[in-house]
C-alpha cells in the first residue's frame, strides 16, 4: 500500500503511518494476513496461504490514507527469480503491448534499471509475442530491488487516499436520512476524523422508518472507519413546543438551531471538536448564506460543511461511489418535513431567530433531548458482516 500526503507530514510522519497500519490491521483481522508493517515509506502485508485477495481488495479499497494498492509477488533479489515472476506475472493474461518498470533501489544489483527493462521486456515478447510500447501500454510490469527481497506486480488497485482515520480529531455529524449528510460524513473520515452520527427522528409520531436507515448508513459508513457511535435523538416534542412561540416561517431555521445545539451537547461528551452538516449553499431554502449563518450562530465549536460548494449531481455520485446512495433515497419521513411550514424564510436574521427563542426554555429543552437520546455502537466485525 502506498501513501502520498502521509509522506509529506514531516517529524509527524510516524504517528500517521502508525494510524495507517493500526487501521489496516483492523480492517484485514481474520482474512489471513500474517503480518503488517511500514518498509520505506510504503505499508507491507505479508499474505498467507488462506488469504482470500478478492475480500482483501475490497476492505482495502476502504481503507483512508493509501493511494493505491497491489498483490506483487515477492522473491530473492536474483536475476532468475526475478524472470520467472515476471514470467509468471503475465501468464494467462490478454495483452497486446507491455513495458516493464523496473527501480533498482540496491545498487549493488549487477543490471542497472535500464538493463533490466530491456532484459525482462525481450522475456515477455519472446513468451508472449507481444510488443513494447512506453506510452500507451496495455500492460504494464513493475519490478522493484530492495537489499533483501525483489517485488513484481502487474496490477495496481486505486486507494481511498486522505489521511488515516483518527489522525484529525473526532466530529459530530448531523445525518439525516438523506444524500447528502452521510457523503460530508465520508469525507470527514477521509480526512482523518473518526466521526459520530447524530440522528434527529420524529418516532413515534411517524413511522420508524428514518431510524432504522440512520442505522443502516452508520453500518455503511462504518466500513471506512471501523468503529461508530450513532446517537438516535427524539425530535417531534421539541418540535411541538416549537410551534407554539415561533412564527411559521422561521420555524425550519429555529428546528435546525436547536439540532446544532443539541448535537454539539453531545459533540463534547464524546470528545469531539466540532460539527459537521450536509449542507450545499442554495440548495434549500434553509441553506441560503443568511440562514446558515443564523444556523451557526447557535453553536460555539466550529461548524464544517465539506458540502458547501457541491452541486446535488456530484454529490449523488459520491453517495453512489461510497455505497450509501441506494439506502438514502428510501422513502421516510423527515423530522423537519413532520411541521414544515407553507413557505419557509430564506433569510431569517440572527436577532430574529434569538428573539423567536426567547420564550423557550433553550437549555432545559436541549438537555431533555440529549437524555432522551438513545445510543448504538457499530463494530468492525458487525458492520464487516452487515456489508
Amino acid at each position: 500500500m502506498r501513501v502520498h500526503e502521509v509522506a509529506l507530514k514531516g517529524r509527524n510522519r510516524p504517528t500517521f503511518l502508525r494510524a495507517l497500519v493500526d487501521h489496516v490491521r483492523w480492517a484485514t483481522a481474520g482474512l489471513g494476513v500474517e503480518r503488517v508493517w511500514v518498509d520505506h515509506l510504503v505499508v507491507r502485508l505479508r499474505l498467507g496461504p488462506d488469504a482470500d485477495w478478492e475480500v482483501l481488495r475490497e476492505r482495502l479499497a476502504k481503507v483512508p490514507g493509501a493511494v493505491k494498492f497491489s498483490l506483487v509477488r515477492r522473491v530473492a533479489p536474483e536475476y532468475d527469480d526475478i524472470a520467472s515472476a515476471v514470467s509468471a506475472v503475465v501468464a494467462n493474461r490478454t495483452f497486446a503491448s507491455f513495458r516493464i518498470t523496473a527501480h533498482r533501489a540496491d545498487k549493488r544489483f549487477p543490471l542497472t534499471s535500464r538493463e533490466l527493462n530491456v532484459s525482462l521486456g525481450a522475456l515477455v515478447q519472446h513468451t508472449t509475442g507481444t510488443h513494447v510500447n512506453l506510452t500507451h501500454a496495455d500492460l504494464e510490469v513493475h519490478v522493484d530491488i530492495l537489499p533483501r527481497d525483489a517485488f513484481v506486480w502487474a496490477d495496481e488497485e486505486p486507494g481511498l487516499g486522505g489521511l488515516p482515520v483518527g489522525t484529525g480529531g473526532k466530529v459530530a455529524v448531523l445525518m439525516s436520512g438523506g444524500i447528502d449528510s452521510p457523503v460530508a460524513a465520508w469525507r470527514m473520515v477521509r480526512r482523518g476524523c473518526r466521526a459520530s452520527l447524530v440522528h434527529f427522528h420524529s418516532f413515534p409520531l411517524v413511522e420508524g422508518r428514518s431510524r432504522e436507515k440512520a442505522r443502516e448508513l452508520a453500518s455503511l459508513l462504518n466500513a471506512y472507519q471501523l468503529s461508530t457511535r450513532l446517537y438516535l435523538v427524539p425530535f417531534a416534542p421539541l418540535q411541538q413546543r416549537i410551534i407554539l412561540s415561533v412564527p411559521g416561517p422561521n420555524r425550519i431555521v429555529v428546528y435546525r438551531r436547536f439540532m446544532v445545539r443539541i448535537a454539539e451537547a453531545i459533540a463534547r461528551r464524546d470528545g469531539a471538536g466540532a460539527l459537521v452538516t450536509g449542507e450545499s449553499l442554495g440548495q434549500v431554502g434553509s441553506q441560503t448564506l443568511t440562514n446558515m449563518a443564523t444556523v451557526g450562530d447557535a453553536a460555539t465549536m466550529p461548524v464544517l460543511r465539506p458540502l458547501v460548494g457541491m452541486d446535488k449531481s456530484e454529490i449523488i455520485e459520491q453517495a453512489q461511489r461510497i455505497g450509501t446512495f441506494e439506502t438514502s433515497i428510501m422513502p421516510d419521513e423527515d423530522c423537519c418535513t413532520l411541521f414544515v411550514p407553507k413557505s419557509p424564510s430564506t433569510s431569517v436574521r440572527i436577532t430574529e431567530a434569538r428573539a423567536a427563542e426567547a420564550e423557550l426554555d433553550v437549555d432545559g429543552l436541549v438537555a431533555q433531548a440529549v437524555r432522551d437520546a438513545e445510543v448504538f455502537d457499530v463494530r468492525a466485525p458487525e458492520a464487516i458482516a452487515a456489508g
